[in-house]
């Protein structure tokens, strides 16, 4: 997934890139302005020490280990971020660092492609902290969470593609990713959910597409038509809406249903006057078996 380049401040990121999510800047919710600039002189102090050095001078202190994860954070050293943050946690469960600790810690488990610990990171901060003002953070890390697990898991070889396989994980990204947007229009993540939400919907489609078509060359009509009516009423904008058209109409032609094929014909018409099959001025179907070329030729995206 194309993401925007990670751009850096002295204590708290804006954006990021691949994998990469953006930094929640922690000191924004939970220090004033002058600590914060005693926390940034801080930070850099303890960056001269240098990583090698904070694995055994840590200060045994709440300060101490929230620094320390802090610079391995810089230094994108997740793994030692992860245990400097899960220590100061249990050391100190109610402590001053507890909610930045918990947004920090979401956000590394993330980095590190352990989206199911990221997930549940985020989960159990939203049910927690339900009047936060970061709260939209975290709803932000659980969605794109649910869409890395579903995108990534592609297979033995790496290379499945997701559409493939049981939407079902992707139908809870995607609800996931709604939610998102509908408690938080004016979040910062937005079009980072929303540019997601794409690719997303056009797996979907595609997916309820190719069970169409297996339905389709079964003979299973109705079953067939079900499935190409759901990619047509539900995926509104993606390509993969044309080809569903074609198997609705030819599934409505093989159950001599001449009312409902009439109507088919006339809204594919309707969007898609350019399409192939209506090159001669009226519709002409292709062949079920050798030109059933909606499913060698999907080219799922938005529509033009």
């Amino acid at each position: 997934m194309n993401r925007s380049l990670e751009a850096r401040g002295s204590c708290g990121y804006n954006s990021a890139h691949s994998t990469d999510l953006m930094r929640f800047s922690m000191f924004r919710a939970v220090f004033s302005s002058s600590f914060l600039q005693k926390a940034c002189l801080l930070a850099v102090l303890l960056s001269l020490v240098g990583c090698a050095g904070l694995s055994t001078q840590t200060s045994d202190t709440e300060s101490g280990y929230y620094q320390a994860a802090q610079t391995y954070l810089d230094k994108r050293n997740f793994t030692m971020a992860i245990e400097k943050l899960e220590a100061l946690q249990s050391r100190f469960p109610f402590g001053r660092y507890a909610d930045a600790s918990s947004l920090d810690l979401m956000y590394a488990k993330y980095q590190m492609n352990n989206f199911a610990e990221s997930l549940i990171t985020a989960d159990r901060f939203a049910r927690l902290n339900a009047d936060s003002p970061n709260l939209d953070y975290a709803y932000f890390i659980q969605a794109m969470s649910y869409y890395q697990m579903y995108m990534e898991n592609s297979g033995i070889f790496g290379k499945a593609d997701p559409a493939m396989r049981s939407s079902e994980q992707g139908k809870k990204a995607f609800s996931s990713m709604q939610l998102f947007l509908d408690l938080f229009p004016s979040s910062a993540y937005r079009s980072e959910v929303l540019k997601s939400m794409v690719v997303l919907k056009d797996a979907l489609a595609k997916h309820e597409l190719y069970v169409a078509d297996f339905y389709f060359r079964k003979e299973a009509w109705v079953s067939a038509a079900d499935r190409a009516a759901a990619v047509i009423n539900h995926y509104p904008g993606v390509t993969a809406q044309a080809d569903a058209y074609l198997i609705l109409i030819g599934s409505y032609d093989a159950l001599g249903l001449q009312e409902e094929y009439d109507i088919a014909v006339q809204k594919f018409s309707a969007h898609f006057p350019q399409h192939p099959t209506l090159a001669s001025g009226t519709f002409d179907a292709p062949k079920r078996q050798s030109e059933r070329w909606w499913v060698k030729a999907l080219t799922l995206g938005l529509a033009q």
